[in-house]
């Protein structure tokens, strides 16, 4: 039987060799962004991301109200944003608004690749140029690790060093609900030609053909909880909000729904679950365990944008 599984993965591996597809020399490279309420950290995503070797950006925002709005607008009277779409519905759904920007940079604005992203993720290509990636990629679609930064005691989230490399041991006793020390996942960098269907969270694609190949220059780094007051605010809105999409599924923001109904409900208290939430009791153990380790990447770069 392992003789015989090995052999399928070796001629499965001969095949996609075969059926890749030739490189685009000069690729247009689109951003999908998808935000709200993200005054915190809005505005270096925009300017670290328009120096990072992409064409432009595609934003809907989602009922923003605490000034995000307006950075958007100043980014698209530049030309870095080539259209802010404005989603009105209280319901998220993620699904169908990054589709629906998906399509507009392939059908309206000739994008060959498309990094769908969230406020709070930044794309690290190890050359400086997302691009200059690309070009070498002769799949549909790239898998990018994506790393949890961990809020510094002291500072703001731009000066974060401690990085979630790898998942918690199944027997490790975390106190608070487990966001941010899960298993690394990864996001998906893809070509238009061929797209079918985003998945939930952008964690994958659907493509007329499925070959793929994960990133060894190219990772993301996710700032996910940032503060006290944001981690409140982010897990309410992001509750309430999929408790009014009746389509969504229980899964699908889970940690969203779960401090939403414990709020709701009276059993929670967001200082508390803020400190457990962030390991902050217990992060010199899993420094110990390699769960956490130190990657002062984007601090630096944070200090020169």
């Amino acid at each position: 039987m392992s003789y015989l599984y090995h052999n399928d993965k070796r001629l499965m591996s001969i095949y996609a060799f075969f059926r890749r597809r030739p490189r685009i020399e000069n690729p247009k490279v689109i951003m999908t962004l998808l935000v709200r309420d993200e005054i915190d950290i809005i505005e270096r995503h925009l300017r670290y991301h328009t120096g990072s070797g992409i064409d432009g950006l595609i934003v809907t925002d989602h009922q923003s109200q605490d000034g995000t709005r307006e950075i958007l607008e100043q980014y698209r009277k530049t030309g870095a944003i080539l259209e802010l779409i404005d989603e009105p519905s209280p319901a998220y759904d993620q699904v169908a608004w990054v589709h629906r920007m998906i399509e507009r940079a392939r059908d309206h604005y000739g994008a060959d690749y498309c990094i769908n992203s969230d406020a709070d993720e930044f794309w690290y290509a190890k050359g400086g140029s997302l691009r200059s990636e690309l070009v070498r990629s002769r799949v549909s679609k790239i898998k990018c690790p994506s790393y949890n930064m961990l809020p510094p005691a002291e500072g703001g989230f731009w000066t974060a060093t401690d990085c979630v490399q790898r998942g918690i041991p199944k027997r490790f006793p975390l106190d608070g609900f487990n966001v941010l020390f899960h298993k690394p996942t990864h996001k998906v960098i893809h070509r238009t030609q061929g797209y079918c269907r985003i998945t939930p969270g952008n964690h994958g694609v659907g493509m007329a053909d499925d070959i793929s190949e994960r990133s060894r220059t190219i990772r993301l780094y996710h700032y996910n909880i940032r503060s006290r007051e944001q981690f409140k605010r982010k897990m309410l809105q992001g509750g309430a909000a999929m408790e009014a999409n009746i389509n969504s599924g229980e899964k699908e923001g889970s940690h969203w729904r779960h401090f939403y109904r414990g709020y709701q409900a009276g059993l929670i208290d967001f200082d508390e679950e803020f400190d457990k939430v962030i390991g902050r009791r217990q992060l010199a153990e899993l420094r110990r365990l390699g769960c956490v380790v130190t990657d002062p990447t984007m601090r630096d770069i944070f200090a020169t944008l």
